[in-house]
């Protein structure tokens, strides 16, 4: 029992880049990206293709970050410049990028049984997430209250105020979206690593899993600062990878696995609409 609660810590905090880089371009960006499905499986495509020609992890993972940002660039490039909306441009990267994906990997499936950490135990693999988790929290917090960082969060609130205030926000979307892929792609080289296999298919329903992860954090912690709502990601997607091991404890069938993570998904909608004493903001609805 104690391993099966470890292991969905674990995936919790792997998926966990997952869930920031969807507040990022949902939360922050107000930008409905569909590329992270496609940017998630290239990640971990990518990484794991590398990790058996036995490549150093950091450079694998740098490589996984890489071309999510660049995925994401084409994204916000589609949107920016040929005004596509957002969804369709999306869509669009996330049905090219199968096939880079497949044509990376040279096969739909790299098994790393034969990678040393693949075998590492599952506390070993909680304190390295764990690091991983707290300097991406710190990053984000740290970007965000930047120049930069504040841009983009106008651009996301308010695109026609931030452009009279001289912000580009084709700029600022483009970067963005780059960034929050870039984190997405390191999410899943962290699930494929800690898997011990990638799959070309792996991205599928990976906007679910992080929109899922952001709701059950919010609907949880309510936070109120930037830096809070980053801990309440994480805290939600561990939650989130949580319910779903308990679901499958309780004799769940796998086959009714996404049927029981989207009625998790309409709960947390369920509850974010749920007025809380204490931490509720006043005057209005949760």
């Amino acid at each position: 029992m104690l391993t099966l609660w470890i292991g969905a810590l674990d995936q919790g905090l792997a998926y966990a880049g997952l869930a920031l880089g969807v507040y990022l371009t949902l939360r922050v960006l107000n930008f409905a990206d569909i590329t992270v499905d496609g940017s998630f499986a290239l990640g971990g495509g990518s990484a794991a293709l590398l990790l058996s020609e036995q490549v150093a992890v950091p450079v694998a993972l740098l490589v996984a970050v890489g071309l999510g940002a660049l995925a994401g660039m084409v994204t916000g490039l589609i949107h920016t410049r040929l005004g596509v909306n957002d969804l369709f441009a999306g869509i669009l990267t996330t049905t090219g990028l199968y096939s880079i994906t497949l044509r990376l990997m040279g096969r739909s499936n790299i098994p790393l049984t034969d990678v040393q950490f693949a075998a590492s135990s599952d506390i070993h693999w909680l304190v390295a997430l764990l690091l991983v988790v707290i300097g991406l929290i710190a990053l984000l917090a740290l970007l965000l209250g930047t120049d930069l960082g504040l841009a983009l969060r106008a651009i996301g609130n308010n695109p026609v105020m931030a452009r009279s205030n001289g912000i580009s926000t084709r700029r600022g979307l483009t970067v963005g979206i780059a960034a929050g892929n870039a984190l997405v792609a390191l999410a899943g080289a962290l699930v494929a690593s800690y898997q011990g296999f990638a799959d070309v298919t792996m991205g599928l329903g990976s906007l679910i899993l992080g929109l899922g992860a952001v709701i059950v954090g919010e609907s949880v912690l309510r936070p109120r600062s930037v830096g809070w709502a980053l801990v309440a990601v994480v805290v939600g997607s561990v939650l989130f990878r949580a319910m779903i091991a308990l679901a499958l404890q309780l004799g769940l069938d796998p086959v009714d696995l996404k049927l029981a993570t989207a009625l998790l998904l309409l709960a947390a909608l369920g509850l974010g609409r749920l007025r809380i004493p204490g931490l509720s903001a006043p005057g209005g609805e949760s």
